[in-house]
Parts: structure tokens; C-alpha cells; sequence
């Protein structure tokens, strides 16, 4: 992602290029400029805002923009009208259920002659019906529904949707000095979901932009829902490599959407960007065809920042945003313009990063299909901040999907870029970050990253992530690291790992936290004596929230990592250990990104502990809602004694590296009164010889061969052609009991059937290979 400068009051930098003010509107846009009191009590008081006009809803069956304001109170306030009216319609809870409504008409405006609102979400006063009159403050038009804590406010309902939150008119007073801040700028390829990375752009190009506006008076204590709204006005402008003067500005001065009226819910998608949901905002600033028609028509045709128009170079982009209260937040990021083919590869996603039985390091990845293709580049860290590249397209070719490196200890991340045959060639964006540890005690702990939720929704918006590191850097003795993909198609097992560490995010219902195969392969390990530490903030709504989850599902997350779903806003970022528990003692952040966190996590589930499991956190302080829970103990259809710790926020949001360390050392120390460190690896031995078939087969250039062991024995591992030719030996060496894997490499060999054969202690077996180029 490209670098975000910000700009500072006082700069010298840009003189005359900021200036952000409300639009003029013309007069068939122009909004009632009449103020009012609240419709909760204290009337003339300002209140915080958990939804704003016009961000983003897909909380119904189509997606639509949100047409009021939410003002949150307990359940059972008074509602009241906030001008003298008349009663036009009444929805019923029977009728309209959590919608349930109050609609009021209002004469006297001074723009609009006959302006209804409506109040929604409240149980209808019983004794009012359409007609009735009703006064300012004074009449009760209902109470806020039970669960709902909040009443939506729509300002001229069926009339013309307004901002009740615009400039000058609407609620008074209203006080927010929390400006919005622009999280993330990207470039797309206009109407597509191709990204334009490094800074160059070519032809129509969409800017898409992340914001979070904080609709509060006063943010301390105050619910995540606060901080997560949509913004009020935003747009952009191109200036000259040194800022001083503009090189294209949009009609309207830049600004593209100034939300003081509704545009047609059909435009939704126009306005918002794949990636946005109820807290989450990324405009598509380059639609629309500036405010003020936007406004006038309420619609939101296509378009795009045409670079065509522009001499290749160098540019800056000026991004920026305003809330309803004239704070504001701006951003510069240089690009430069090109002609010519500028669509890199897809990031590479890598499959498995760990050591086989002689200490070798194995990085395998799934193989990009762009047919430009020419290789991949390989970078290596040892610290995870400095990276060094390892292998460029000229090793690593479009045909390769694994390498291996002999290593004999200590801790190496890597990350992958897969390269087209451009000239210039195009680069991708990297992979994830995999890691891998030797040699550091006897534990062995596989990190399984199941966080495939970064395009489509959710707090996290980056294509990769680095929070394998995250959990890697922490983790005490040894790792692997794989994707959760790579278990449901069996290159990794959980088998024969003392520990399992399941990163899940914000992974949710979309994406499955776990499936039918990854619920089956989980269960097998925990009945099989294996301890789970699984961490994720919408892990117990995936799974049994009221409608959705199936029973397996239920039974799954309460049985086996032996949580249920409490509640999936616990609004709060402090966490504490439960006294008398592994945690006992610690208090922590989490999910801030002031604090260090990569990104804010705004709706962590709470649990309700289940089945013999003990509460292990509480958010806030001691006794407050559950934040995880641990077990040990035989699992439902087990036959060793494992255990299970389950977190409702993701591991990775602490931003302390200190508090992360000490969390999960805490983690495997739980784990360690089970059975004890020494005896992780005895849990898993085998009762048999074996080995097993190689994977993936065919195979192309590489592929795991899998055997086990009850008994440490000397091994030897031998491929052979169909003529019976020794090939190569891949393993010949004392071993120890437990489950092993050796990659081979058959780089250099021809095509066609080979044969692997396993010897150890009277043991023989064989299995056949094909090598497919």
C-alpha cells in the first residue's frame, strides 16, 4: 500500500490547494435549513451517533444506503417528536417487527412546505393513531424496542430523505471534535477488481478510499459502533509532482459526494466498493458526476480519473474528507503515470513454510495462472522487518511451486511476488508471511492461517497479511506454518503436532471460519489428544449465531472448542485474566491502532463457556462479559486427554509484542499442565509403520512423501524409476518415533512413474509417483 502523507496545519508544503468547504447547492438540492432539539431526553443536549446518513447498510435483502440517523439508548426510552405534528402512519410491532414506526408531519418548514420524519425501531405508543396531533417534546411516540438500543431517526421521510446531521439545520446543537481519517487510498483498474500497486497508474482508474468518521461527543467508554461511521463529504484532485499547483480537478471543486440528500439505493454499489459493510466505508471516489449533481439528481453514474488526459509523469493524488462539522482529514500520494500494460499478477498464496526430517526448510505455494507469468520472487526475513530478496523469476520459474533450503536452526519468514513478462515487468503484491522455527526445544506447534477475509468485508482491507509472523513470533520452541487450504487438501496434517495456533481474524459466515472438512479434521485431533489454540473474533457468530450456523455447526463449536455464542458486540478493547486461571493477573489492549494493532477489530464476539470449560478472560475487568475460555480433558469420542483455548478477538490485534509474548507463553503453559511439554510429541506416535501416498501426485516439480514411526529406527527413503534404477536417496539416518514428512524435488527429471520405497526395522513399503511436466 502506498505511503500516506498526511497534511499538517502550518505546512508550507501545499498553500492554496486545501481548501475543504461545504458545496453551495443548487436550489432543487437545497436542504431545510430549520434546526431542532433530540427525540430523546435530554432534548437540547448533544448525543454520541452510532449510523450515520448515507454509509453503507447490508443488514437487509438488498444493500441500500442508510437513510437516517441512530441515536443509542437503552432499551424502553421515551421517544418523542422533536416538532409539532401530525401522526400519518403507525407501524405495529406485529406488522413491521424491529421496525416498528412512527411517522410525523410537520408543517411550517422553510423549504419544505409538508416534511414528514420517522421514527423507527420503537414499540408505537398504543394510544396514538393517524391523525392524532402530537407535540414537540412533550408527546411520547413510543419506547426503543428490547435489543435494539437505539431509535432511527429519518429526517423527511417520504418527502426527500436529509441529513439531520447536515451543517446548519437538523439536530442542535450536535458537538463532534473527532475528525474522520482516511485509513487506506488504493488504485483500480475502473470497474474491475484488478489493482493497480506501486504507485503507477494507466488508462481509467478508480481511487477508492477508506474512511472512518468517529460520530461521537466524547469517544472514551463509548460503544466500537461509534467509531466506525461513514463520512459526510469526501473527494480528490491530482496535483503536480511538487504539490503546487492543480493538474486535473472534478466539477464541483473535487468533491464528488456531500451527502445531504440520498442518492437511489440502485446506485449503492456506485458510491461503495467491494469491501464495505456496516462498519466499514470505502467510497469509490472517482463515480458520480461531482456533489452537487449528485445531490440534485440522486444518482451515481460510472466513472473514472481518465490518466489518458494527462502526460506521463510523476503526480500527486489529494485526497480528502470533511464531517458534518467542518473537521477534516487529507492525504497525498505520489503516482506516477504511465502508458502501456501496468496489471501485475495476482499475490501468490502460499500453501505450507516448515522443516521436514533432516532439517530441511520446504516453502511450497499454489501456482498462479496469469498466462504473462514469468517466475516468482522469494524474500526471506529473520526478524520480520528486514527483508532480503532470496530467488527472483529466473530461479523461481512460472512451473515451480516449491523450493527447499537446508537449514540446521533458528527462525526464517517468507513472502512471495509472482512476475509477469512485461517490459517493464509488473510485480505483485506479496504473499502472506509464513515462518518456520528448528531446533528450539521439543514442542512442535503448527500455525494453520485461516484468515481469508480481506477483500470482501470485515475491519482488515490489505490482500496479504503478515499475522502468521505475528503468532511465529511469539510462539515458544518450534513451528510450521500453512494455510487452512492446505490441510482440507491434505499436504498438512494436524497429526503428530503437539500444538496447533488457528489464526482466524475477522474471518466470518461469508467465509467460513470452519467448514464441514476443517470442523472433521479438528474434531480428530482433539479426540486424538491434540491442544488447539484457536483465536477470532467472529468464530462464535459463524457458528451459532440464531439463523445461519447448521446443528453440526453447534455442536462443533460447543463440544469440541467448548464456547457458544453470547453476543457479537462486546464493545470494549481492554481484556483481563480471570483469576486463579493460566491468564490470572494480566491486563491488555487489544484492536486500537493508535496502540500498535493492524487494524481496529470492531465487533469481537463474547462467549458463554461451554461443556466443562472454564472462563480464562473477561472484557473490561473481572466479571465482565467473556472474551475466551479453555478446556482440557477427552473430547466427545476421544481417547487421550487434549485441551482447547478458545479467544473471541484475534491474537494478532495486540499491539504489544511484550503482552503478546507473555499471552502466549501463558497459552502453552495451560497446555503444559495437560501433559507436559516433553510428552507433546509422545501423544502423537504412532502404532505403526507406515508410508504414506505422496502429495500432491502428479506432481510438478515438487511433492511430499509422508511415513511414520512407532519406534525410533534408522530410515531410509529411496526413489526408483520403472526400470528399477536408483533415482535418489532421500532419507537414510536414524529417526525418531512420531510422523514425518521429506520433500523431493524432482527438478531435472523426466517425466513418468517412479517409486518411492520406505525401509526401517523389518519394515517395507512402496508407493508409486508420477512426475508430470
Amino acid at each position: 500500500m502506498l505511503n500516506l502523507r498526511r497534511y499538517r496545519c502550518g505546512s508550507k508544503r501545499f498553500p492554496a490547494i486545501l481548501v475543504l468547504a461545504v458545496l453551495p447547492l443548487s436550489a432543487s438540492a437545497q436542504p431545510d435549513t430549520v434546526t431542532h432539539g433530540w427525540p430523546v431526553v435530554p432534548f437540547f443536549n448533544t448525543h454520541p451517533i452510532t449510523g450515520v446518513f448515507c454509509e453503507f447498510r447490508n443488514t437487509l435483502t438488498s444493500d441500500h444506503f442508510h437513510n437516517g440517523t441512530d441515536i443509542p439508548f437503552p432499551d424502553g426510552t421515551p421517544v418523542y417528536p422533536v416538532h409539532d405534528g401530525t401522526i400519518t402512519a403507525v407501524g405495529s410491532v406485529a406488522s413491521s417487527g424491529d421496525n416498528a414506526y412512527v411517522r410525523v408531519r410537520y408543517t411550517g418548514d422553510a423549504v419544505w412546505s409538508m416534511k414528514t420524519d420517522a421514527y423507527v425501531h420503537i414499540a408505537p405508543n398504543p394510544n396514538l393513531l393517524p391523525g392524532d396531533a402530537v407535540y414537540a417534546h412533550a408527546t411520547v411516540l413510543g419506547t426503543i424496542l428490547p435489543g435494539l438500543g437505539h431509535v432511527h431517526f429519518t429526517n423527511g421521510q417520504g418527502s426527500g430523505e436529509m441529513n439531520a446531521l447536515r451543517p446548519v439545520g437538523g439536530f442542535a446543537p450536535y458537538l463532534d471534535a473527532y475528525r474522520p481519517r482516511i485509513l487506506s487510498v488504493r488504485f483500480f483498474i475502473d470497474e474491475l477488481e484488478t489493482e493497480l500497486i506501486g504507485g503507477r497508474v494507466s488508462g481509467a482508474v478508480d481511487i477508492r478510499a477508506h474512511v472512518a468518521e468517529t460520530s461521537a461527543a466524547d469517544a472514551s467508554g463509548l460503544r466500537s459502533s461509534t467509531m466506525n461511521n461513514g463520512t459526510y463529504l469526501a473527494g480528490y484532485k491530482i496535483l503536480t509532482a511538487d504539490g503546487s499547483t492543480v493538474a486535473y480537478e472534478p466539477p464541483d471543486g473535487g468533491v464528488r459526494y456531500q451527502f445531504d440528500r440520498k442518492p437511489v439505493d440502485g446506485d449503492v454499489h456506485r458510491v461503495f466498493s467491494a469491501g464495505s459493510d456496516v462498519s466499514t466505508h470505502i467510497y469509490t471516489l472517482t463515480n458520480g458526476a461531482g456533489a452537487n449533481l449528485v445531490n440534485s439528481t440522486r444518482s451515481v453514474p460510472n466513472g473514472a480519473w481518465d490518466t489518458m488526459t494527462l502526460p506521463e509523469g510523476d503526480y500527486l493524488v489529494m485526497v480528502f474528507t470533511q464531517d458534518t462539522r467542518g473537521l477534516s482529514d487529507t492525504v497525498y500520494l505520489p503516482v506516477r503515470v504511465l502508458r502501456g500494460d501496468l496489471v501485475p499478477p495476482a499475490p501468490p498464496i502460499l500453501s505450507f513454510v516448515g522443516s521436514d526430517s533432516t532439517n530441511r526448510i520446504m516453502i511450497r505455494w499454489r501456482p498462479n495462472g496469469e498466462p504473462d507469468l514469468a517466475g516468482y520472487r522469494l524474500e526471506f526475513s529473520t526478524n520480520g522487518s528486514t527483508w532480503t530478496q532470496k530467488e527472483d523469476e529466473s530461479r523461481l520459474t512460472r512451473a515451480d511451486t516449491a523450493i527447499a533450503y537446508t537449514v540446521t536452526s533458528g527462525t526464517i519468514f517468507f513472502r512471495l511476488a509472482a512476475v509477469d513478462s512485461s517490459a517493464p515487468p509488473n510485480v505483485s503484491g506479496y504473499s502472506d508471511v509464513y515462518g518456520v522455527r528448528l531446533n528450539s526445544g521439543n514442542t512442535r506447534t503448527l500455525i494453520v492461517d485461516g484468515f481469508d477475509r480481506t477483500e470482501t468485508a470485515g475491519s482488515y482491507h490489505t490482500a496479504s497479511h503478515p499475522f502468521a509472523m505475528t503468532h511465529g513470533l511469539s510462539v515458544p520452541g518450534n513451528f510450521n506454518t500453512c494455510s487452512n487450504e492446505a490441510l482440507i487438501g491434505g499436504s498438512v496434517a494436524l497429526v503428530g503436532y503437539g500444538i496447533v495456533d488457528w489464526l482466524l481474524g475477522d474471518e466470518s459466515a461469508n467465509d467460513e471460519t470452519f467448514n464441514a472438512d476443517e470442523q472433521s479434521l479438528v474434531q480428530t485431533y482433539l479426540q486424538g489428544g491434540g491442544k488447539l489454540f484457536v483465536s477470532g473474533s467472529e468464530i462464535a457468530y459463524d457458528l451459532d449465531r440464531l439463523n445461519g450456523p447448521t446443528q453440526e455447526d453447534r455442536d462443533f463449536l460447543h463440544s469440541f472448542l467448548k464456547v457458544s455464542y453470547a453476543g457479537d458486540d462486546a464493545g470494549e478493547y481492554t481484556v483481563a485474566g480471570a483469576t486463579g486461571t493460566t491468564f490470572g493477573g494480566l491486563t491488555f489492549r487489544y484492536g486500537v491502532i493508535a496502540e500498535g494493532s493492524p487494524y481496529e477489530e470492531d465487533w469481537p464476539d463474547y462467549l458463554t463457556p461451554s461443556t466443562g470449560a472454564n472462563t480464562m478472560l473477561y472484557y473490561g475487568s473481572q466479571g465482565g462479559l467473556v472474551a475466551a475460555a479453555g478446556f482440557t480433558g477427552i473430547f466427545s469420542g476421544g481417547s487421550r486427554e487434549g485441551a482447547v483455548v478458545t479467544w473471541g478477538f484475534p491474537f494478532e490485534t495486540i499491539g504489544s509484542r511484550t503482552v503478546r509474548d507473555t499471552l502466549m507463553r501463558r497459552v502453552f503453559a495451560y497446555f503444559n499442565t495437560v501433559t507436559g511439554i516433553s510428552s507433546d510429541i509422545a501423544a502423537a506416535v504412532p502404532n505403526d509403520f507406515a508410508l504414506g501416498q505422496n502429495y500432491p501426485n502428479p506432481f510438478n516439480p515438487a511433492t511430499v512423501i509422508r511415513y511414520q514411526m512407532p519406534v525410533s529406527d534408522r530410515v531410509t527413503l529411496k526413489v526408483f524409476d520403472i526400470l528399477g534404477r536408483e533415482i535418489i536417496t532421500l532419507l537414510d539416518g536414524q529417526q525418531p518415533a512420531g510422523y514425518h514428512e521429506v520433500l523431493w524435488n524432482a527438478t531435472g527429471i523426466a517425466s513418468g512413474v517412479y517409486f518411492c520405497r520406505m525401509d526401517a526395522a523389518g519394515f517395507s513399503a512402496v508407493r508409486k509417483m508420477m512426475v508430470l511436466k
